[in-house]
């Protein structure tokens, strides 16, 4: 991935003024908003009092990826993003990503904005990632790729599901065939692993602890 400085001065409409208290946190509010659907946006305390997980997250720069990507997901994710980079152009954000399915396009969505925004960004891989959005966690800022001591991830092809008439299945599969190529060119990027290597890993579903997923070059550290 691309330094910090280096996309900050090479795209157009690079924030650089510094904002002040009150800005940084209108784009925080508007950044922190009910979050996914499965996930409680609030939680009571002990002493009765309510505190805003999303909110929290959002105050130390973390980015949760924790259900299937889909339209909505990808669309939270790239909006705190933006906003972050709005806050603090130079600040680190933390991805922690725990997710075994997601939307090659919306998986995408997100790898293109996390190489469009300034900041430094960290990525950790917990429980178990697979298909698309293990290409999230590799695609981390070198050196800032980690994974929890009993997180797994998981090489696989992009499923899909063909229907339709017999040209309409051409034409799908056609595109399925594209995305697996795409899939496999972000994590021969990420890892510098050869093409025709990850293909026949991916051809069936291959399972890695962390120190392997380290030892491949997807993660540089455990935690």
């Amino acid at each position: 991935m691309a330094s910090s400085t280096t996309r900050a001065a090479s795209r157009p409409g690079a924030i650089t003024a510094r904002r002040t208290r009150e800005e940084r946190r209108v784009v925080r509010a508007r950044a922190v908003t009910s979050g996914p659907e499965t996930v409680p946006v609030a939680v009571a305390l002990g002493d009765g009092r309510m505190a805003d997980v999303f909110g929290a997250l959002a105050s130390e720069r973390i980015v949760f990826l924790g259900q299937r990507i889909d339209e909505n997901v990808a669309l939270d994710a790239c909006a705190r993003l933006l906003a972050l980079e709005a806050e603090d152009p130079e600040g680190e954000i933390r991805i922690w990503v725990n997710c075994v399915a997601g939307t090659q396009y919306c998986v995408t969505a997100i790898l293109d904005m996390m190489e469009y925004v300034s900041c430094p960004i960290s990525t950790v891989a917990l429980g178990c990632v697979a298909g698309p959005p293990v290409m999230l966690v590799a695609a981390g800022d070198k050196g800032k790729r980690y994974g929890t001591q009993s997180a797994r991830m998981v090489l696989s092809q992009p499923l899909g599901g063909l229907a339709g008439t017999s040209i309409e299945v051409k034409i799908q599969a056609k595109e399925l065939n594209r995305n697996a190529k795409a899939q496999v060119g972000f994590i021969a990027r990420y890892t510098g692993k050869d093409a025709d290597e990850l293909e026949a890993m991916m051809a069936r579903d291959t399972y890695m602890g962390v120190q392997e997923a380290i030892d491949f070059g997807l993660l540089d550290h455990a935690l």
